[in-house]
């Protein structure tokens, strides 16, 4: 694997990790060594060391050390073993500090010459708790009792607290600073060289690719959307670039879409002004027929009334048919779904319109009374669509009557709802067209009595705003055949399922 194929957030991480944990490293190494060397040090020479290490501090770094390591000793072990805090009260007689040891009352140790009720004397004058320590200007005093093995240590002596200092041993303590000194330059030196080569790799396979986007995106903002952007890494920087390549394509894209937008506007703008303008022609043909005398007659002039009336009913119908596909198509349709079981739905409707229907040379039939299935639908918006397709299966008949056939299968967890007819059906290149705004076989538009094209493009807003499907198939024998489908709907089932 390649550098550049790490992510850019891990080559990051690893540069500031490696900054950081070198010099902590080799202060690490360099605490061991350390650590080691004392370890093998009994308390006397670790008290010495310290000394020499600190001299500002003088003795009282020894003795509170030395103080540290007897209330530790006291409690560590099962027993109290005189040996283990033995070394621990030589460190304190030798800063002139008298020790005592107790255990029930009876005397393990006491600093020779001293006399136990003395310390006892000392250290009540000073008011000494267990466990503390004093020290200060008039002396140190100090008392530790031990629960665990009912012992008492004590230790009081004349020592003022800035009284001692103590000389260094130059040698230990220069080796140890140069030692140091010459670790940590050394950490800092590698360090920096470290981090200014890791700054210029990642410079590098940063600030090309970044080079390389900004010149693509220079030809991108002068029009040129062919351009492409080809980045091998797969960090960060990569996955913004082809983020950046795969936007380009969807210019593109869209920018083919939009053309093709604006000739279907052109196109629309043409049908509305062709079908306004054929019925305004006629209006204006009937008025002037009026005013100019030429129904000159009652029987003429209500003949020309009649006829402006349902001119203008056809203009209303079309208005309102493109209003509501504006309204659909913009999502401002408020669709009020709930279950129906279509099979109901349609027997219903069969057989409440089907001698109506024949009056206007449509036999209706259905054929899937035992789909037993629901769907949600808007029962206003479905009558609407369920009329628009009867509609345009009579205007569109070849002979005098047009048998339609509904038809209900489920397949997939959906309902299919077929509207099959014999009348004159449409060319297999236009089946995917008919559900456009305004388009009409009838490329010259010449047959206005036939519609405006806009009954099948609203009612594939109204299956689309139920959460359907729509598209046109070629009727077996001959004729159209418009398949619906719409998602199934079961009770149990969270209403979530039809929000999608």
């Amino acid at each position: 694997m390649k550098l550049r194929d790490i992510s850019l957030s891990k080559r990051l991480l690893l540069g500031n990790f490696l900054m950081v944990f070198i010099p902590l490293s080799v202060m690490a190494v360099m605490g061991w060594l350390i650590f080691t060397a004392v370890r093998f040090l009994d308390t006397g020479q670790r008290s010495e060391l310290l000394v020499k290490l600190w001299a500002d501090k003088g003795s009282a770094l020894s003795v509170q050390f030395a103080v540290t390591s007897i209330e530790d000793d006291a409690d560590r072990h099962d027993t109290l073993k005189l040996k283990n805090l033995r070394k621990d009260c030589q460190i304190l007689e030798a800063q002139g500090i008298a020790v005592a040891v107790l255990q029930d009352g009876n005397v393990l140790y006491v600093t020779p010459d001293v006399n136990v009720e003395d310390i006892r004397r000392q250290i009540a004058e000073r008011k000494i708790l267990s466990p503390s320590m004093l020290w200060d200007a008039q002396g140190f005093a100090f008392r530790y009792f031990s629960g665990r093995h009912r012992a008492e240590i004590m230790a009081v002596g004349n020592v003022p607290l800035d009284a001692q200092k103590s000389t260094v041993a130059p040698s230990l303590k220069k080796i140890l600073e140069v030692l140091g000194a010459i670790i940590f330059v050394g950490a800092v030196i590698f360090t920096i060289l470290l981090g200014r080569y890791l700054s210029q790799l990642l410079s590098r396979q940063v600030l090309e690719p970044l080079r390389n986007l900004r010149e693509v995106s220079e030809q991108i903002r002068a029009g040129n959307l062919d351009v492409a952007l080809n980045v091998d890494a797969n960090d960060e920087i990569g996955e913004t670039c082809r983020a950046f390549d795969k936007m380009r394509h969807e210019l593109k894209e869209n920018k083919a879409l939009r053309e093709r937008y604006e000739r279907n506007r052109k196109e629309l703008l043409a049908g509305i002004s062709h079908d306004l303008a054929t019925p305004l022609t006629a209006l204006k043909g009937y008025a002037n027929g009026i005013l100019d005398g030429i129904a000159n007659t009652p029987d003429k002039k209500l003949h020309y009334v009649e006829m402006m009336s349902r001119t203008v009913a056809d203009m209303e119908k079309l208005v309102e048919s493109l209003f509501l596909f504006s309204k659909l198509d913009l999502g401002r349709v408020e669709f009020n779904l709930e279950p129906v079981r279509p099979a109901d739905y349609f027997a219903d409707f069969v057989a409440d319109k089907k001698d109506l229907f024949l009056q206007r040379g449509l036999n209706l039939t259905f054929d899937g009374e035992k789909i037993d299935s629901l769907v949600k639908i808007d029962r206003l918006q479905f009558a609407r669509l369920v009329n628009n397709l009867l509609d345009n299966s009579v205007k569109y008949k070849k002979n005098a009557v047009v048998n339609v056939a509904i038809g209900i299968c489920a397949e997939d967890g959906h309902l299919r709802i077929s509207f099959a007819d014999d009348g004159r059906g449409v060319g297999r290149a236009e089946l995917a067209k008919i559900f456009d705004i305004f388009y009409r076989t009838d490329p010259a538009r010449s047959n206005t009595a036939k519609g405006s094209g806009l009954g099948l493009a609203v009612v594939k807003q109204i299956v689309l705003g139920m959460h359907g499907d729509i598209w046109a198939e070629e009727t077996l024998g001959g004729g159209l055949t418009i398949v619906i489908r719409l998602p199934i709907y079961e009770e149990r089932h969270d209403e979530k399922n039809f929000a999608d």
